[in-house]
């Protein structure tokens, strides 16, 4: 607070940030009692305000992941922070969601922590995509693997930075001997 914003309204501009974060901004008890939801976390996980206010946090938990919760209970008891777990939560129809959580202590004014704030942020998506970019890059190193012709990868400075299994075949050198090598090494001398 500054001296030229009354405690009151800084106090309401910081509920409205929390009110429009696109974020899950989650308060709870040390024992994991629900005592803030805000629009987005609502609409994350799917249970209103009135639904979770007095509820235990584990409603969104998958039970198979209620002693990772525990875990960053026990770190907030100790005064720590938990920075960008990624994890998995539930909504409220039971579609599992994977979720990057920040956890942090929330202190009273004598500097007792006395619960914890969460931020959630749904990264569904992005680990969809992140797995997608996996499954397509395995699949090119198995075509690049299989094929029956020789096939190196060079970078721009012309040194060797991949070779398939039928390089070693026709070169003679092992993919270890042929990387980091310059492609001239191959060429015969008249070339």
């Amino acid at each position: 607070m500054t001296a030229d914003i009354p405690r009151h309204e800084a106090d309401a501009q910081l509920a409205a940030i929390v009110r429009s974060s696109d974020d899950a901004i989650i308060g709870k008890t040390l024992d994991g009692i629900v005592t803030a939801w805000n629009p987005a976390a609502e609409r994350i996980f799917g249970y209103g305000e009135a639904e979770m206010i007095g509820q235990s946090i584990m409603r969104i938990i998958p039970e198979e992941r209620a002693p990772e919760e525990e875990q960053i209970l026990d770190r907030i008891r100790r005064g720590e922070t938990v920075d960008h777990l990624e994890t998995v939560r539930m909504t409220k129809d039971g579609r599992r969601i994977n979720v990057s959580l920040t956890s942090s202590p929330i202190k009273d004014v004598q500097g007792r922590i006395i619960g914890a704030s969460k931020i959630a942020r749904d990264i569904t998506e992005r680990t969809r995509a992140t797995a997608a970019v996996h499954r397509s890059e395995a699949h090119i190193h198995a075509i690049f693997e299989a094929a029956s012709e020789a096939i190196l990868i060079v970078d721009e400075r012309g040194t060797i930075s991949s070779a398939n299994r039928k390089s070693e075949e026709m070169f003679g050198y092992s993919r270890d001997a042929l990387l980091g090598q310059p492609l001239e090494m191959l060429l015969p001398e008249r070339l």
